[in-house]
């Protein structure tokens, strides 16, 4: 799974909270990718997280 993938299933479920477990579990299939990932801020939810990847890593800008 591509970061931009795992951005897109974070956001599928925004509002509920984001945790080492929902990281691992997506990124399973591509553990590479995990290297690339920010420390997950506590207390982030997943939409929170999926908007940190694409503005930190994927280098998105709105």
């Amino acid at each position: 799974m591509s970061l931009t993938a795992l951005a897109d299933a974070l956001s599928e479920r925004p509002e509920e909270a984001m945790s080492l477990g929902v990281l691992l579990a997506l990124a399973a299939a591509e553990p590479a990718a995990l290297r690339k990932a920010p420390a997950i801020p506590e207390g982030a939810t997943r939409g929170e997280y999926a908007l940190l990847l694409r503005l930190t890593v994927l280098e998105v800008r709105p």
